[in-house]
């Protein structure tokens, strides 16, 4: 019989420190809803032990996976390749990342490690006897492709709410809503597990808060109980958000509890169609491949240089010309390690793919996937902390593609890593067809 655990362990900050997202510095001021870092630990039959962990926090280095996973190798003897480790990408969370207006807490990132392995120690130490499966969901109206052709030719990512120039998406949504339910040996709820690719940017403001995953743990608590552990993987949204441009669904302040109760009725939903079995194997699997990434064009630093000599009061133009000379100054040739991991759970996959990775790759996945059910779980593992982008955005041009300090992978990077997770899932077995 498989035995599962589950636990969730508060990591809000104190106020004062910075909340990175924007590229204008922000201070917390205030508290809308606690952060928290979410485990899942599944134990087969077999004594295989695996520990799923998602943390609210825009991004966390590689660093603090590695930590995590030292320590839960150290006090439970989990391979460090079965503990995936990702964040929501909260653009309201603590201070994790440098860069836009933000700079990395040492103090914090420790603290935030430690409470992370406590959260899947916790989990280890609850497993019991449980039973699990597996269910698919759809929503398609609150997440919509942020990149768009535009009437006169150019294109744009985010033109804009009601803007008369915008022509059609450049791309799709995923509006798979990928359920694992989790309950006792008697039929009580220990939690679920949801997979959904959105942006997790509704918020703003200065007041930590989970954005609309916060939203969906509290309404799987009103139906299944507060004991229920609501524990949410970010899909792959690297060009996804909430933002209607047709202005049909216009955006509230509370827009991000709207979003998270309609995910939340749709996990329910989900859940209770949900058969569940008391035996699952359990099996993950870690690859890596090196790039070399890119280097600023002469041309493009000379007017960098400019910008910043003649000053602007374009703040983002600005932040983009600071970032080239950043890297010309301190690291114009660099190469890095890219980790995608897989794990399987019975008849479902769960890729672990680092970084911002654009929908395209996500779909490409799940239609080569011979699971029954295939999880993307981005932001994971900490090797990326940038944009994959399609080749077809790098000739397109807008947001994501731009070269800053950290988004400095090549075209075939998401490529590279489809490949891998492929490879990878192959490599587990096959679970069934979808």
């Amino acid at each position: 019989m498989i035995r599962c655990g589950m636990s969730e362990v508060d990591v809000t900050p104190p106020l004062g420190g910075e909340i990175p997202g924007y590229f204008g510095p922000r201070t917390a001021t205030g508290v809308r809803d606690p952060l928290y870092a979410k485990s899942l630990v599944l134990e087969s039959s077999d004594g295989t032990l695996a520990a799923i962990v998602a943390v609210d926090a825009l991004s966390v280095p590689r660093e603090t996976v590695e930590a995590v996973r030292q320590r839960l190798k150290e006090a439970a003897g989990f391979d460090p390749a079965h503990v995936f480790v990702s964040t929501t990408h909260t653009h309201t969370g603590g201070p994790v990342s440098t860069g836009f207006g933000c700079t990395e807490d040492p103090g914090y990132l420790d603290w935030l490690a430690r409470k992370a392995a406590d959260s899947a120690l916790l989990a280890y130490r609850s497993r019991r006897e449980a039973r699990i499966g597996f269910g698919l969901g759809r929503e398609a109206d609150i997440a919509f492709n942020r990149r768009y052709f535009m009437k006169d030719g150019s294109f744009r990512t985010n033109p804009g709410v009601g803007n008369p120039n915008i022509d059609r998406p450049a791309g799709p949504i995923d509006p798979d809503v990928l359920v694992m339910r989790i309950d006792d040996a008697e039929g009580r709820p220990i939690g679920v597990v949801s997979n959904y690719a959105c942006h997790t940017d509704t918020v703003g403001g200065t007041e930590y808060g989970a954005d609309f995953p916060g939203e969906l743990s509290r309404f799987v608590k009103r139906a299944l109980g507060e004991q229920a552990v609501s524990l949410f993987l970010l899909g792959s949204c690297g060009d996804i958000n909430h933002i209607d441009v047709s202005g049909k669904r216009a955006k509230s302040p509370d827009h991000y509890r709207r979003m998270g109760r309609i995910l939340g009725a749709e996990v329910v939903r989900t859940r209770e169609k949900i058969d569940v079995a008391d035996e699952a194997d359990v099996a993950a699997l870690s690859g890596t491949f090196e790039v070399d990434l890119r280097s600023p064009p002469e041309a493009e630093l000379a007017a960098a240089k400019r910008l910043l000599e003649e000053g602007t009061d374009d703040v983002r133009e600005a932040t983009y010309a600071r970032e080239l000379l950043k890297i010309a100054a301190e690291c114009p040739v660099a190469s890095r390690t890219v980790e995608v991991q897989a794990m399987r759970i019975g008849d479902m996959a769960l890729v672990g793919f680092p970084g911002e990775i654009f929908v395209e790759f996500g779909l490409d996945v799940k239609r080569k996937s011979r699971f029954a059910y295939t999880m993307i779980d981005t932001m994971c593992n900490g090797s990326v902390r940038a944009y994959i982008c399609t080749r077809d955005a790098f000739r397109q041009g807008g947001y994501e593609p731009r070269m800053t300090f950290r988004n400095r992978f090549p075209e075939e990077t998401g490529e590279r890593m489809v490949g891998l997770a492929l490879e990878l899932l192959e490599r587990l077995g096959v679970g069934g067809t979808r």
